[in-house]
């Protein structure tokens, strides 16, 4: 039987099946608009998956069983990784070549990041800020991203012909859903606040400790 304290992990685990619909979408070539709206399904069950777990938190003698849940935070970012791969891929190959080097420079970026995390930072003891100031940088790098495959989507399925300013200009359903995006993101970046914030604090500790003991 479903509990409240299971919401969490389904908004988790849906990320999985949004990503393999927009991986079979890739297959039949679906409309640019509909990628993207399974996208920014997707991406609402990122944002509503982390005050969901805190408004109903499992019991703490359930949660040590099981498996993604003692691994809860990787589980997560595998999931926010399978969902971006998928839409990356789209964007390579149905929108424009730009699309191309933004999979190829995420992936990389991606990579590299966990590369150095794990082998050139092996010591916890010793490296725990520069791991952490690694991965929060890896993460903000994957706003922008986002960012950009919502803006190419948007383009190729909102502007016919040959992309030019003048007919990005022209086309009112851009300026539309544009509109609509914004909007969409404006209410994701306020439930995602607390996140922001506990972010930006950590990093202005760690590097004041940093500071201190030079």
């Amino acid at each position: 039987m479903i509990k409240k304290y299971h919401i969490a992990d389904i908004l988790t685990a849906s990320r999985f099946f949004f990503a393999a619909l927009i991986i079979a979408m890739t297959l039949w070539g679906s409309h640019p608009g509909k990628v993207l709206a399974i996208f920014a399904i997707g991406e609402m069950t990122d944002a509503a998956d982390g005050p969901a777990a805190v408004k109903w938190p499992y019991p703490d003698e359930l949660e040590e069983r099981l498996w993604w849940r003692v691994n809860k935070v990787a589980f997560d970012i595998v999931a926010d990784m399978t969902l971006g791969t998928a839409v990356l891929v789209y964007t390579a190959l149905y929108t424009y070549s730009f699309g191309v080097v933004l999979m190829v420079g995420s992936l990389l970026l991606g990579a590299i990041s966990q590369l150095l995390v794990v082998y050139v930072f092996p010591s916890p003891e010793k490296s725990l800020f520069t791991k952490y100031f690694i991965l929060v940088r890896r993460a903000f790098l994957y706003v922008p991203t986002i960012i950009a495959v919502i803006i190419l989507l948007l383009l190729k399925a909102t502007v016919p012909g040959e992309l030019t300013w003048e007919a990005i200009g022209n086309s009112s359903l851009f300026k539309i859903w544009m509109a609509i995006s914004l909007s969409i993101g404006g209410v994701m970046f306020y439930i995602k606040r607390d996140r922001i914030v506990e972010v930006a604090r950590n990093m202005k500790r760690r590097n004041s400790e940093n500071t201190q003991n030079a």
